[in-house]
């Protein structure tokens, strides 16, 4: 006689200790383990400081395997966006969720609030676990500062941004959902708000069929709010954007524009009935990608919390990005692919998506002879474009974990590697990558001590900008910049979460990441060996690219730059070197010679990059606007420090101006167009 061995758990809780009905939540969830015989489960509060994802990472290093958040839709937008860049542990750990917030707008949207406290509680820790997107919001400021946000549900501009941050927590917590509503009609009677809004997809040129919006238009308009997201329900059941899905892999926008005070009944009356357009005053579209361009800075909320003034909004979704615990059960994910593959005319984001984020295979070989399916069945630029929206992912489930890691069958991943070398052949226009280190390159770090340690050097930012965009004013093709670091990936994941992180919050525009070993961090000739290697599997994935590499003179860039020329000169357009150590010009001169080109700010790197035309006079242009803003945010260490570095950037300013044909007050040049 056998017995079935008894399973263990450990759960881990992100509660808001703030909300009223956290502490009876909690209790009924620390029972609900020792029933099961599980561990006791760990719990971490959340503070206004840390609002949520830092106490992921910490449960998930104890070894929980469950994580259940436990509060309202601020709380789950930190948790679930710091799971969903979990690593490894993004594939295999899901979220479950205790709604104990005002409105708990997620939770209605995936159907998680009919239930009691204690059915919630058994949903949360062993319901049905489905695929859900997350959305993401970079808000720009009237000062050109940017930020990235996680959006579980909604993100908003205008009079409801407004409303939520005249709502005080005392009223929340008094009223309810009801004290956002009092505080929005205190505001229907107040000024529009002029926006040009745009549709499109992740690279801007469209949404791809069937996805039911206007893709790659613009329209300026006068409205009261704009609200972007898949929030699909309000409380007491309103349908604010009925069509919205956690699984679609697209944003629902929704237009509030009522013309008169009148016109709001039309609004009222077009959520009750769920009619948009015409006497409504309300209109939606859908669309993978949207942008908010605002005349004047305007409040922004996301998921209800206000984040401020804002004179601009970039919108996208991560289909996929995280696994939720639901009553619903998962779509079969191998069958999703193979739908999208045997279409006449293959959704390639929507493939990218699903293959991508499929986490349930019968087996993994089963799920290894699917990605070599998928990649043979494209041909010529749609195998291009789909290697390029599978590297432009947010988390390290990119291009190259899908061949190097998830295929671990050699001759499967032979097969894939042959295809897209052949196909390599068929691409007339090769597109342009760069491959970027990033301490000392991206931001001080460790051998510069003309800038504050952590500083972002200035204009550099605008730099990736203005070489991803090419001389095109229109790029393709996106995720076309690779930042390659000898940083180990653990098992998990988790050091590349980190660095992920710490790329995306700064603006840059869609971009992957290739970690390296422990082993290439001994010298600074492991680590250049490191990024070699790195190189090599970037050249075999996208053979029909042309690359610019970015680096530094402080950590063996130099011997990665002629590594990179010796093996494939004809792909390598340019060797940018940051030179932090000041090298002397005659070894200046000599790198030169070999194709290694040493400069002193990002502005010198975009002014070679403008000579060997890989930037266009725009994007000259707009490094050179970014490192003047960027040098005044600065907090120097010393006056001496600062005027020396100063000197330098605007020595290097003064020449790019005179390039593009701009004397230095800025005004046209004489004689210039």
């Amino acid at each position: 006689m056998t017995t079935t061995p008894r399973v263990e758990h450990l759960c881990g809780v992100v509660v808001h200790p703030a909300k009223p009905r956290s502490a009876q939540a909690l209790a009924a969830l620390r029972r609900a383990p020792r029933r099961r015989g599980w561990p006791e489960p760990l719990v971490a509060e959340t503070t206004v400081e840390v609002p949520g994802a830092d106490q992921v990472a910490e449960l998930l290093t104890a070894g929980a395997d469950r994580i259940v958040a436990l509060g309202g839709d601020g709380t789950v937008r930190e948790v679930a966006g710091a799971l969903s860049r979990a690593g490894a542990l993004a594939d295999v750990v899901p979220l479950g969720v205790l709604p104990t917030g005002t409105a708990n707008l997620w939770s209605r949207t995936v159907g998680l609030t009919d239930d009691s406290l204690e059915g919630a509680v058994e949903l949360a820790l062993d319901g049905p676990v489905r695929d859900c997107d997350l959305a993401w919001v970079t808000v720009t400021r009237a000062d050109g500062s940017a930020r990235t946000h996680d959006v579980a549900v909604v993100a908003g501009v205008g009079m409801d941004a407004e409303a939520f941050a005249a709502t005080a927590d005392d009223h929340k917590q008094r009223l309810g959902w009801l004290a956002y509503f009092a505080a929005l009609g205190r505001r229907a009677v107040g000024r529009q708000v002029t926006v040009r809004l745009g549709l499109g997809s992740v690279s801007g040129t469209g949404s791809g069929a069937g996805d039911g919006s206007e893709a790659g238009t613009t329209r300026e308009e006068q409205v009261r709010t704009v609200l972007v997201g898949n929030c699909r329900v309000l409380p007491l059941g309103l349908p604010l954007m009925p069509s919205a899905s956690m699984e679609d892999g697209r944003l629902d926008v929704l237009v509030v524009a009522p013309r008169t005070v009148l016109g709001w009944l039309g609004v009222g009356a077009g959520i009750l009935t769920r009619r948009r357009g015409g006497w409504t005053g309300l209109r939606t579209h859908r669309a993978r990608h949207v942008t908010v361009d605002l005349a004047e800075p305007t409040a922004v909320h996301v998921d209800g919390d206000p984040v401020g003034d804002a004179v601009r909004l970039e919108l996208g979704v991560r289909p996929g990005a995280v696994l939720v615990r639901t009553r619903a059960g998962a779509r079969d994910g191998e069958d999703e692919v193979r739908r999208l593959l045997d279409a006449p005319e293959p959704d390639l984001e929507a493939l990218a998506d699903a293959l991508h984020h499929g986490r349930r295979w019968s087996s993994d070989h089963a799920r290894e002879l699917l990605v070599r399916d998928v990649f043979v069945g494209l041909s010529g630029a749609d195998l291009t474009r789909f290697k390029s929206l599978l590297s432009s992912g947010p988390d390290h489930r990119d291009l190259e974990h899908l061949v190097f890691d998830v295929v671990d069958d050699e001759g499967v991943r032979a097969d894939i590697l042959r295809h897209i070398a052949s196909e390599a052949e068929r691409v007339d226009v090769p597109d342009l990558h760069v491959l970027s280190d990033i301490d000392d390159t991206l931001r001080c770090a460790l051998h510069d001590d003309r800038y504050p340690r952590g500083t972002v050097y200035p204009g550099v930012i605008e730099l990736y900008r203005a070489l991803d965009a090419g001389h095109a004013a229109d790029p393709e093709s996106p995720g076309d910049i690779t930042f390659v670091t000898a940083r180990p990936m653990d098992p998990a994941g988790l050091v590349e979460q980190h660095t992920r992180r710490g790329l995306r919050e700064l603006g840059l525009p869609p971009h992957s990441v290739l970690s390296g070993t422990f082993t290439g961090l001994r010298n600074h000739d492991a680590m250049a060996g490191a990024k070699i290697e790195n190189f090599r599997r970037f050249r075999a994935l996208m053979p029909e690219t042309e690359v610019v590499f970015v680096g530094d003179s402080g950590q063996g860039d130099v011997e990665v730059g002629r590594r990179m020329i010796a093996a494939d000169r004809d792909a390598v357009r340019l060797v940018l070197i940051h030179d932090v150590v000041d090298t002397p010009e005659a070894a200046r001169d000599e790198l030169r010679a070999e194709g290694i080109v040493l400069v002193d700010s990002p502005v010198g790197g975009a002014l070679e990059a403008y000579a060997v035309d890989l930037v266009s006079a725009a994007g000259l242009e707009a490094v050179v606007t970014a490192a003047e803003r960027d040098l005044d945010r600065i907090e120097w260490e010393s006056p001496e420090q600062e005027k020396a570095t100063r000197a330098v950037v605007e020595r290097d300013i003064a020449a790019a101006r005179t390039a593009y044909g701009k004397a230095p007050d800025g005004s046209r040049a004489v004689g210039d167009a």
